[in-house]
């Protein structure tokens, strides 16, 4: 389970910034229980089953996504290819005069084998700086490892798998096999380190997708409702509230339109590439997999199968979206969905979220960046659930949470959106009234 996240000087983020994942011990968040995870141990009490974080457009709650996606990316990618610089997607914060005065850094604390680890990256022009892995086992911390550029300091006895990929110089213990742009850990874990296993095992259970279109995970999910029976049934459970009594896969050609005839384009290397993609598809069909749901007529109990292309955008992203959502329970994964409520009504977002905490009694997580402002709702989410993200008068993103603001522990009605929208919490759409966004439009501002 993740427990903390910081990030710094990436993409909108300049200063040092925090995601954390710890529930609040105030008796006065003692209501959503079942969002909770109990822990008991490292002096944690609980942790957060979800989180949403909600701001402007453009006030960074994407890029907060972008930058675990870009920590992913690092770590994993450095496992397939040991020549490929990954650490190339850590961007800096570009809007000041030396976008390297400080390294961008990536920090993960987490949960793993009833351990918590604490690993953490920095990078600066196109080099890894810093690395470093400690852990808990009881209660104490406990350095791994702590690597500066191609030099290293390891525990010879709780890190043994360091020793030989190090040559000792002097007193320095230097780096080998590892490129300076290359993760340590991704080396390590390479050749079935425990520890680093475990590290590059957590981020293998990190997924990030986009809300926004369906085609990163519409393929599982056809493929799971394929072969997983029980995610069928479980699907059609959840599904059964939208009057969709069945799903059923088919397989169907893909039929793609080309130009008619041949030698239609002026360039011939064109054209000969088209004419020969012609004749591959020609002999070879290309086929596809896709949805169909079945309904029943109320009336006469009649069964009635159609593509789900005839549904609705809301209703083929929740289908499309219950396949890495069960995976994410099933698996004990963490699963964070950018852009959620991109085409869904409210109470499709509030029945997806509350169908996730009443289904996840493992050790998954769910992280959301939202818009839509009725999802401020002490029925769906603890206090300390809820995640702002705003930009200040320099253009950097900040992270806060609804727990700083003590003033609104009393508040009697269950919504936290009037007193958002209000601007009492800050992260608020540019516009405070129709009428400034009116002068504007009218050449007044």
């Amino acid at each position: 389970m993740l427990i903390d996240f910081y990030v710094q000087n990436f993409a909108s983020f300049n200063s040092k910034q925090e995601l954390s994942m710890i529930a609040s011990t105030s008796t006065k968040e003692g209501y959503n229980l079942e969002n909770i995870k109990s822990v008991d141990a490292f002096g944690i009490k609980s942790v957060l089953k979800s989180a949403a974080l909600f701001g402007a457009n453009a006030s960074g709650k994407s890029n907060l996504a972008n930058a675990l996606a870009s920590f992913k990316s690092i770590i994993l990618g450095s496992l397939e290819s040991i020549s490929e610089k990954t650490i190339d997607s850590a961007v800096p914060f570009l809007l000041k005069e030396n976008a390297f005065d400080q390294p961008t850094e990536f920090e993960v604390t987490f949960l793993s084998n009833e351990n918590m680890y604490r690993y953490g990256i920095s990078i600066k022009e196109g080099e890894i700086v810093e690395e470093w892995l400690y852990w808990t086992k009881n209660v104490r911390e406990t350095l791994l490892f702590h690597r500066e550029k191609q030099t290293v300091s390891f525990n010879q006895r709780s890190f043994p798998e360091a020793k030989f990929f190090v040559k000792r110089e002097g007193e320095l213990w230097n780096i080998e096999k590892t490129k300076p742009f290359i993760p340590f850990i991704s080396v390590l874990s390479q050749f079935d380190g425990e520890k680093s296993v475990t590290v590059t095992e957590w981020f293998s259970k990190l997924n990030v997708i986009s809300g926004l279109t369906n085609s990163q995970f519409k393929l599982f999910t056809t493929e799971l409702f394929e072969e997983d029976l029980r995610f069928k049934d479980w699907a059609l459970k959840v599904l059964d509230s939208l009057q969709i009594n069945g799903i059923e896969v088919s397989e169907v050609e893909n039929k793609t339109a080309f130009p008619n005839g041949k030698n239609k384009l002026k360039d011939t290397d064109l054209n000969n590439a088209l004419n020969a993609t012609q004749g591959f598809l020609g002999k070879n069909k290309i086929k596809e997999k896709r949805i169909e749901i079945i309904k029943k007529d109320s009336k006469t109990g009649r069964l009635f199968t159609f593509p789900l292309s005839l549904e609705s955008e809301g209703t083929k992203k929740l289908i499309h979206l219950l396949g890495p959502l069960y995976e994410a329970i099933k698996k004990e994964e963490i699963l964070i969905i950018d852009e959620f409520d991109n085409k869904f009504h409210t109470l499709l977002c509030k029945y997806f979220i509350k169908l996730y905490n009443r289904s996840n009694s493992g050790n998954s997580q769910l992280i959301l960046t939202c818009h839509d402002t009725n999802l401020l709702d002490k029925d769906l989410f603890r206090r300390d659930q809820i995640w702002f993200v705003e930009k200040n008068d320099n253009h950097e993103s900040e992270i806060y949470s609804l727990v700083e603001y003590k003033e609104h522990y009393t508040r009697k009605d269950s919504s936290y959106s009037k007193d958002y929208l209000a601007g009492k919490y800050g992260a608020i759409p540019l516009f405070s009234s129709l009428s400034d966004l009116g002068e504007i439009l009218n050449g007044q501002g």
